[in-house]
């Protein structure tokens, strides 16, 4: 059995100290080889992000997970992309056990690096940024949440309804991409969308068409999408929003 398969093994029988000796041994094994070996084990190791029962168990895993992203500090560099996927992966347990200081610290310093390294519109900036947001409003700070909302990316043939609902104080509860297909940049507004009014008021390009989804496990929602850009506008759906 491979190094990280007794790592893997361990980890979903709960032996985290186990874990962390051996996941540490072959880190250590790795970059003694060369740094390709240790990019190679290090990104099985952090493809491992935690499957818990409950709080006790994932509070459990913590020292763990500090371990590896202590190590692959030291051995792959603080801000390496091996390091950066550990502490996103140590930042998610701790969030999760609201342990925010130190949660947000960690993801601002992963944002930082995929702000760095990634357009405003890249899948990995896109999901930090709304890890981040909910990091900040889980601990009340929505002026910070606000701040990484400042600028959504949206293309010009949305920007005037963006503008229209920020100017009435619609807040702006996500960006990012709900799809993977014919899905861009996706802004989420709490409120419903009075579609047609607003390509009507706005003067909005043909280009500009109503997108109206009812979902079930996928979610709803409705709102306006640019056919050119597969950019979006989204609010809630009416048949949700209804009492």
């Amino acid at each position: 059995m491979s190094t990280i398969s007794e790592v893997i093994l361990l980890l979903n029988q709960s032996r985290y100290d186990d874990a962390a000796r051996l996941a540490i041994e072959g880190l250590r094994r790795a970059a003694a080889e060369s740094p390709e070996r240790l990019t190679e084990v290090a990104r099985s190791i952090v493809a491992w992000k935690g499957f818990f029962d409950n709080s006790s168990e994932e509070a459990a895993s913590v020292p763990y997970f500090r371990a590896v992203f202590d190590a692959l500090q030291e051995l792959a560099g603080p801000d390496s992309p091996a390091a950066m996927a550990a502490a996103d992966n140590l930042a998610g347990i701790l969030g999760a056990l609201d342990q925010l200081d130190e949660a947000i610290a960690l993801r601002e310093r992963v944002f930082a690096h995929v702000l760095k390294r990634f357009p405003a519109d890249d899948a990995r900036y896109l999901t930090q940024r709304e890890a981040l947001v909910f990091l900040y409003r889980l601990a009340g700070d929505e002026d910070s949440a606000a701040a990484l909302y400042a600028e959504t990316g949206l293309c010009e043939h949305l920007q005037p309804v963006e503008c229209y609902l920020r100017d009435r104080g619609t807040r702006l509860f996500s960006v990012g991409r709900p799809w993977s297909d014919n899905c861009h940049i996706w802004a989420f507004f709490d409120a419903v969308l009075d579609c047609e009014r607003l390509i009507a008021a706005l003067g909005l390009d043909p280009c500009v068409v109503i997108h109206d989804h009812r979902g079930t496990h996928d979610g709803s929602e409705r709102g306006l999408v640019c056919s050119i850009h597969n950019d979006g506008v989204m609010g809630r759906h009416p048949l949700d929003a209804a009492p």
